[in-house]
């Protein structure tokens, strides 16, 4: 374990900002760093639910199996929890956690001492509750989309939300460099493949956006809910 990442990651982190030397030092002692490649899967449904994880480096996807394909539920992106489900009461997993990206890296700390850390001290405790509130949204939104919104709606929001979150701004433009593909956006909004291959295509033929398979580049994002 590199002790020094550990510790910058626990001294740096906002989510970690309240705690004490001593509660940095508790979880630096029972946490491992591990790196994953492409595709590697970090945890399964029926493994142990015993290891919380904070994503360094990369991105990784959560998902589902659901008629021989997976069901993304989430994208975890650096600086973030995931597998947090220990910490409200399950003892084994009930998803996949997936490698997106060629080298990712994640820092795996023992959910009994996290548990301990959160009992003693009630700021960390409301952090974590804060993010899991955060998350808990997130998927009641996805849910309300299904439900109320048009696949074609769902995959312009979702490319909305991606532009505003993920995009660094080059001149007027929206640049997203990004390592999903048609059918993972198509999983996370509960689309077709087709469907999103049709949508992106549209918007590149109106001078929307241009797209390739590494990047997004939104020529005025304020437009993308207007377009076609």
């Amino acid at each position: 374990m590199d002790t020094k990442i550990v510790l910058s990651t626990l001294e740096t982190s906002p989510l970690f900002a309240v705690l004490s030397t001593e509660e940095r030092i508790l979880l630096q002692e029972n946490a491992v760093i591990n790196a994953y490649s492409k595709h590697q899967v970090l945890y399964k449904p029926g493994q142990a639910a015993n290891r919380v994880y904070f994503l360094l480096k990369g991105i990784v996807k959560i998902a589902v199996h659901a008629e021989k394909k997976d069901i993304i539920k989430y994208v975890v992106r650096e600086g973030n929890f995931f597998g947090e489900s220990c910490l409200t009461g399950d003892a084994h997993r009930r998803d996949f956690a997936y490698a997106m990206d060629e080298f990712v890296q994640v820092l795996e700390m023992d959910a009994t001492v996290v548990l301990t850390v959160m009992r003693n001290n009630f700021a960390f405790a409301q952090s974590l509750l804060h993010f899991l509130g955060e998350r808990l949204r997130y998927t009641e939104n996805q849910l309300e989309n299904v439900v109320l919104k048009d696949s074609k709606s769902r995959i312009m929001e979702f490319l909305h939300q991606m532009g505003i979150e993920q995009g660094r701004r080059v001149g007027f433009e929206t640049l997203v460099k990004h390592n999903m593909t048609h059918q993972d956006i198509a999983d996370l909004t509960g689309t077709s493949r087709q469907m999103v291959t049709a949508v992106l295509n549209q918007l590149k033929r109106s001078n929307v956006l241009y797209f390739n398979r590494k990047k997004i580049l939104f020529r005025d994002l304020s437009t993308l809910s207007m377009a076609v």
